[in-house]
């Protein structure tokens, strides 16, 4: 099995940045291209940070697959594929965006580019109909949150879902700090 060239460089710089930004554990996360009907997706507990092509699995229409077992997400980013017009997808576990997803539904970002791009990020309860409910509101949002766990985000390319991503734990973070301001005012 031959990855195309452009495929294995995205994943490997994406999977890169998404580990050097703390964004993924050592084997966390996954990352998935569309390619045609099949997609290009990296294998069950690969390190995106360290990915070599032996980590790469395609997987066909039909659910069969080259090179490693496929993440355990396939279905979930299949079901994106078929949804949206989506070319890739990309989950992380971003630590300020997980932990706000406890405590909302709803997180709607407070900082102005969080607003501009984002809008709102519809967090999603993990259970049965998790993959159903995620590849939904996937339709119409750029990212959104499974519930204590982490982020999926869809992109033209991996580098938009990335962007996504970042912005994501950015908006985050700010209202995080916002919160932790607010509360030594209070205290």
């Amino acid at each position: 099995m031959e990855i195309p060239a452009g495929v294995m460089r995205d994943m490997q710089e994406v999977g890169r940045d998404l580990y050097q930004l703390s964004l993924v554990t050592s084997h966390g996360g996954n990352l998935s291209i569309r390619a045609g009907h099949d997609l290009w997706i990296t294998g069950t507990g690969t390190m995106l940070g360290r990915l070599k092509e032996r980590h790469i699995s395609r997987v066909g229409a039909d659910g069969r697959h080259e090179g490693p077992p496929p993440s355990s997400d396939t279905l979930l980013h299949q079901a994106v594929y078929a949804l949206t017009g989506a070319q890739a997808l990309c989950h992380a576990h971003p630590r300020h965006a997980t932990a706000l997803s406890f405590d909302v539904d709803l997180f709607v970002p407070c900082d102005l580019e969080g607003q501009l791009h984002l809008k709102e990020v519809p967090v999603v309860a993990p259970g049965p109909l998790q993959v159903e409910l995620l590849a939904s509101a996937l339709q119409s949002h750029l990212v959104v949150l499974l519930r204590g766990h982490g982020a999926y985000a869809r992109g033209q390319s991996l580098w938009e879902a990335l962007h996504w991503i970042t912005a994501l734990e950015e908006s985050a973070h700010i209202a995080w700090l916002r919160d932790v301001r607010d509360a030594a005012r209070e205290g």
